[in-house]
């Protein structure tokens, strides 16, 4: 599922064989679209370009392809295969629709849309970003082919590849990596784009990192751990992290302190919003038993909520002490896993 506030249009897919991405209008409802791929079992994430139109989608086993379509025209741009690779997040930059953020577990690459000679032809390539260790540190890369070097010293004999002291040959030769080099890196759990063509990402070890997107180089914005498992950018560049009942602030731009907004309890939060307009109140939706998702809406003071029994309750929140259900509606058997 996938919305596009500017457009006023949302994509979702069939959950069966062969599915079909549909794109309709919001909120009349009018379809304008079906995007058939080759998607055999299903796509597991959809992202709508905030110019142009564009959507990504990337599909589950046995493709694992990600794929960029004009959903205007109904024409498949690109498409790239990543075997075996499942991702939790895909997310095209605001400034360009070219490039794309994508994240799962333990990586986050980003995807270029380039053109080659004829005009109408596309293609994609990847940048992979080397993410920090679980220290928080970026080291340098270091060779690994010849990762220990004795000089010029005769004593030692001549400078070996550590594939060649292996004994290893062929292909395997070539991506063998000594064990005491392999450290664990970061894991990425969510992102947001900023108007600078950087990418702010939120760590399960609790680091904030600054990505460019030109160069994949990597900056730590917090050095010392965030208790924050979560994050969501806010227009005015905040964030919020939120880790066992407790809403946690950081600005990059200023001060660079993580400062602690709210402390309601001990339960886990599962979403986070801020009333509009400003941020005077912070909604949160605990982890319950029904409860799915949240969202607050931009122009007015409602909250959605989506439950497991594929039910929508609108909350009137004009009296923050007493918010109301005014109106619930029921869309499918199906749990609401997300809304916008």
């Amino acid at each position: 599922f996938a919305a596009n506030r500017n457009s006023q249009v949302l994509a979702f897919s069939d959950r069966k064989l062969n599915p079909v991405i549909y794109i309709y209008t919001f909120p009349e409802l009018n379809k304008l679209a079906e995007l058939k791929g080759n998607a055999q079992l299903d796509y597991t994430l959809l992202a709508f370009s905030f110019t142009g139109p564009y959507v990504a989608s990337y599909s589950s086993i046995p493709e694992f392809v990600l794929s960029v379509w004009n959903w205007q025209e109904n024409i498949l741009l690109c498409s790239e295969t990543q075997p075996g690779v499942t991702a939790t997040s895909l997310t095209f930059n605001p400034m360009n629709w070219q490039q794309l953020c994508f994240v799962n577990e333990s990586s986050l690459t980003i995807w270029h849309i380039e053109r080659n000679n004829d005009e109408q032809c596309l293609f994609l390539f990847h940048s992979p970003v080397k993410l920090p260790d679980g220290q928080g540190s970026v080291s340098p890369r270091k060779d690994l082919f010849f990762p220990v070097s004795h000089s010029e010293d005769p004593y030692y004999g001549p400078d070996l590849p550590v594939s060649a002291i292996a004994g290893l040959v062929g292909d395997e030769a070539e991506t063998f990596m000594p064990r005491n080099y392999i450290k664990p890196s970061v894991h990425p759990t969510a992102h947001c784009w900023t108007a600078t063509s950087e990418i702010y990402v939120g760590c399960k070890e609790g680091y904030v990192l600054a990505i460019d997107a030109e160069t994949c180089s990597v900056s730590v914005l917090q050095q010392k751990p965030l208790p924050g498992k979560k994050q969501q950018c806010c227009v005015d560049g905040l964030f919020l992290f939120i880790c066992q009942g407790t809403v946690y602030t950081y600005k990059p731009a200023q001060s660079g302190e993580v400062v602690k907004l709210l402390d309601a309890c001990s339960s886990c939060f599962l979403a986070a919003d801020f009333l509009t307009p400003g941020n005077k109140y912070c909604v949160y939706l605990l982890l319950l038993n029904q409860a799915t998702a949240m969202a607050c809406c931009p122009s007015s003071n409602s909250v959605a909520v989506g439950t497991k029994r594929g039910q929508i309750y609108f909350l009137d929140v004009t009296k923050v002490e007493a918010p109301r259900v005014v109106h619930r509606i029921f869309l499918s058997k199906f749990p609401v896993l997300s809304l916008q």
